[in-house]
């Protein structure tokens, strides 16, 4: 279950104040056929304005690294509050509570891109974290996981092989699905694995040749999209 962080009182009556005149910018720029796309893709959430991510991250500028109100956002039921919550949010400032909070409110595929592009990439040890993730029941926190893994391989030089070659041990349990979005973040981080050098692309290899043997649809999956291009 998700938490809720409270602040100092004179900190939360200011950032109130701040939602309320950010609430009626919202309101002004409600696109209902958005919404009603987002329903059609499986977007849903209790409060959808329809406001497109490049508007979104103009707002972002307006806010930018506002922890506090950064908080605050995150515990809103709307689309917007929480996406533009993970822009704004100092990755540096989380608690491991509030990252805590962060992961299990992640509830769409669209806020598991969006929280692994703008936030929780950059949080401390964040493939170890991922690590985990990829372990979770539930199917967003997986995805989180997975596109983490897919964007510390494609970011991070730094890291070591052995470092993305422990996930080989995770991921097998993942490839047992056929979920649509477990299998795109699965192939993204494999492809991403993959491009950085002939021994983890061997690895690689292997690893989709063996999903053949328990799950066939998975494996047909993978080798369009990781295969065909290494």
């Amino acid at each position: 279950m998700q938490k809720h962080y409270y602040l100092d009182s004179f900190i939360v009556e200011e950032v109130a104040n701040k939602y309320k005149l950010l609430l009626r910018k919202f309101r002004t720029r409600e696109n209902g056929p958005a919404v009603d796309s987002m329903n059609r893709m499986g977007l849903k959430y209790k409060r959808n304005f329809g406001i497109a991510l490049q508007e979104l991250k103009e707002f972002a500028k307006e806010y930018h690294d506002d922890h506090e109100f950064a908080l605050f956002l995150w515990q809103k039921t709307s689309r917007e509050a929480k996406i533009l919550s993970l822009m704004i949010a100092q990755p540096d400032k989380l608690s491991k509570e509030q990252i805590s909070n962060y992961i299990t409110g992640v509830n769409t595929s669209e806020l598991a891109e969006q929280a692994s592009l703008n936030l929780l990439y950059e949080i401390p040890d964040s493939l170890n974290l991922a690590k985990e993730w990829c372990k979770n029941k539930d199917i967003y926190i997986r995805l989180t996981g997975l596109l983490i893994l897919s964007r510390s391989a494609l970011l991070n030089k730094k890291l070591s092989d052995s470092e993305f070659e422990t996930f080989f041990n995770i991921l097998p349990e993942i490839a047992k699905e056929n979920n649509f979005h477990i299998k795109r973040g699965l192939s993204r981080a494999l492809l991403q694995i993959s491009k950085r050098n002939d021994i983890l692309k061997t690895k690689v290899s292997k690893f989709i040749n063996s999903v053949n043997e328990y799950n066939k649809e998975m494996a047909s999956w993978l080798k369009e999209e990781v295969s065909y291009y290494i």
